[in-house]
C-alpha cells in the first residue's frame, strides 16, 4: 500500500514540477508563493487523497470500465464542482453548504491560498489550518480503510 500510494504521490509531484517548469518558460507568468506550507501540504494531501481513492477503486473494480466509472462519475464531478472555476460565494447558501462538504473544495482552495494568499475557505491562516488538519484526518481515515480492505483480502487473488 505504501509503495503504491508513494508511487502515485511521486508521479503527482513530478507532474507538478514539470508544469511549473513549463509555466516559467511562458512570458509574464509568475509563480510567486504567498504561503509555501499551504502549497506543500495541500499539494501532498491532495495527491494522497487521489492515490488512496484510486487504490480503493482499483481493488473494487472487476474491469477497467468499473475503474473508469469511478473517475467519470465520482472524481471528475467532485473536482469540477469544488470551486475550481468559480467562487462559491456566488452560489445559493444550500449549494455553498454542499460545496463545503466536498473534500476537493479544501484541496483546491488550500492550494490556491498557498499561491494567492486568499481562498474560499477564508483568508486567515487559522481557517486554512483547520482545513489542513481536517484533510489530514480524512486521509488518515481513508488510509486505514484502504489498509483494512487490503488486510481482509477482499477481491484479491491469492
Amino acid at each position: 500500500m505504501l509503495a503504491m500510494t508513494g508511487a502515485s504521490v511521486t508521479r503527482a509531484i513530478l507532474v507538478g514540477l514539470a508544469l511549473s517548469g513549463a509555466m516559467l518558460l511562458w512570458p509574464g507568468v509568475s509563480l510567486s508563493v504567498a504561503h509555501p506550507w499551504a502549497v506543500l501540504w495541500f499539494g501532498l494531501m491532495g495527491s494522497f487523497f487521489l492515490a488512496l481513492l484510486g487504490f480503493l477503486s482499483s481493488i473494487w473494480a472487476d474491469k477497467f470500465d468499473h475503474n473508469a466509472a469511478v473517475t467519470n462519475f465520482v472524481i471528475a464531478p467532485l473536482s469540477l464542482l469544488s470551486g475550481t472555476f468559480y467562487v462559491i460565494d456566488n452560489l445559493a447558501p444550500a449549494f455553498q453548504t454542499i460545496s463545503r462538504l466536498n473534500p476537493f473544495f479544501y484541496v483546491i482552495s488550500g492550494f490556491r491560498f498557498g499561491f494567492l494568499g486568499r481562498s474560499d475557505i477564508g483568508d486567515t491562516n487559522l481557517a486554512v489550518l483547520h482545513s489542513a488538519i481536517g484533510l489530514g484526518i480524512l486521509n488518515a481515515v481513508l488510509a486505514l480503510v484502504t489498509y483494512a480492505v487490503l488486510r481482509s483480502g477482499w477481491k484479491l487473488k491469492g
